[in-house]
């Protein structure tokens, strides 16, 4: 699998709270995505939570799945009360069932996954958890967009959120992509080119049937094996 990392802070962050792990176990690969507010130390949660997942998940005797992934979720947010108390993000989860071309996702928050077409389309697979996206707005409303940063699921310490949960086929020849909102909404959607973006921006692209290969140009990218 080609794996490409491409991640930089925003303009207006002290640090870059993005981050993201890939791992894989027999057929499967597994794959997150992060994106951490600053406060509570978005950056260490990022890191710490892409991580674990992956490790955990892997690690177990039965092969991943949706279930175990949740599982894992679930018993890891017990956990940050201790360590993560005041921080919050989003995140991205896919597992790709190489052998059956299956694809599972699981996300919260406003952290998105697509299939990025040769033209550099990207065609989306999820839809973010924000408010701007509930059904609460009359259809001619057009001042929705002022809620997008409003999160209506998110990871944090005091509640667990469980994922939203889909699998699809996975196309042959697929670019799977996950995208932080910084890059899909300030600068794809908006057009603000990478380095005016005010957030973080990330993006991680996988080519499962590619010879595997990781290129990158920050770190934030943790590769898991075990």
């Amino acid at each position: 699998m080609q794996i490409d990392w491409s991640s930089q802070q925003g303009r207006r962050t002290r640090s870059n709270n993005d981050a993201a792990a890939v791992g894989h176990k027999g057929h499967h690969f597994l794959a997150i995505l992060v994106d951490a507010a600053e406060k509570g130390d978005g950056q260490a949660l990022a890191r710490y939570w892409a991580q674990i997942i992956v490790r955990n998940a892997l690690s177990a005797d039965e092969p991943p799945s949706t279930t175990s992934l949740i599982d894992v979720m679930r018993a890891e947010q017990r956990k940050l009360r201790y360590q993560h108390l005041h921080a919050i993000a989003s995140y991205c989860c896919a597992l790709v069932d190489l052998q059956q071309q299956q694809l599972y996702l699981l996300h919260v928050g406003d952290c998105r996954a697509g299939i990025r077409q040769d033209s550099g389309h990207i065609d989306w697979l999820t839809r973010p958890h924000d408010l701007s996206q509930q059904a609460i707005w009359p259809a001619s409303y057009t001042e929705a967009s002022q809620y997008r940063n409003i999160l209506t699921r998110s990871l944090n310490a005091k509640h667990f959120y469980e994922p939203e949960c889909q699998d699809i086929p996975m196309p042959a020849a697929a670019s799977l992509v996950l995208c932080s909102d910084g890059y899909w909404s300030e600068h794809l959607q908006l057009g603000i080119a990478l380095q005016d973006v005010e957030d973080d921006t990330s993006i991680l692209a996988m080519k499962p049937n590619m010879p595997a290969g990781v290129s990158m140009n920050s770190d934030g990218l943790f590769i898991i094996s075990v």
